[in-house]
């Protein structure tokens, strides 16, 4: 996630950001734990607070635009 072109690019598993829909986004499924709550991003790290996931949820719901 160094750069908007790869956020955006995806993983081998498939997209990280669906624009318009942070809910059903993988970043925000990770970042809050729903995926599977041993797998929260970032790892190993503390969790980002409510409030700056709440700005990220914001920008992909208005469509990710660089």
């Amino acid at each position: 996630m160094s750069t908007y072109e790869t956020l955006m690019k995806g993983t081998k598993f498939g997209p990280v950001i669906k624009p318009g829909d942070s809910f059903t986004s993988a970043l925000i499924m990770l970042m809050e734990g729903r995926a599977d709550p041993s797998i929260r991003m970032p790892h190993g790290k503390e969790p980002i607070s409510k409030d700056e996931i709440n700005i990220l949820k914001k920008w992909i719901d208005q469509g990710a635009k660089k």
